[in-house]
């Protein structure tokens, strides 16, 4: 009995001194890291709160350097233009968006 009792005692003082498991690696724990990731995403994204769950595209936008955050996550109704979501995206955002004015000045990114 005493020759169990003081292998027991060893097992539980190498319990102790082993560093701490990590918890389990591989790919069931890479999937739910996504869809916990997937789930914050869309927690903290913007966007009209009227649209149904169902018409909602999300998308983690980058803004330009003048903005006071460098990308922010929104979502968009899948049926909406390109035009309208640059549009929703900037006001979003709040920045300039002169897209639309006829006498604003036009920037082009490549040659003529």
């Amino acid at each position: 009995m005493a020759a169990t009792q003081e292998l027991v005692q060893k097992i539980v003082e190498s319990k102790k001194n082993a560093p701490p498991s990590k918890g389990r690696k591989g790919a069931k724990n890479a999937a739910t890291a996504a869809k916990v990731a997937l789930m914050k995403f869309k927690m903290h994204a913007s966007g009209d709160k009227g649209l149904p769950q169902t018409e909602r595209t999300y998308f983690q936008v980058f803004l330009p350097k003048e903005a006071k955050d460098p990308s922010l996550p929104m979502f968009f109704c899948s049926k909406w233009s390109v035009g309208k979501v640059v549009d929703f995206a900037a006001s979003q955002a709040s920045l300039k968006n002169n897209n639309n004015v006829l006498t604003a000045k036009v920037s082009h990114t490549a040659p003529h």
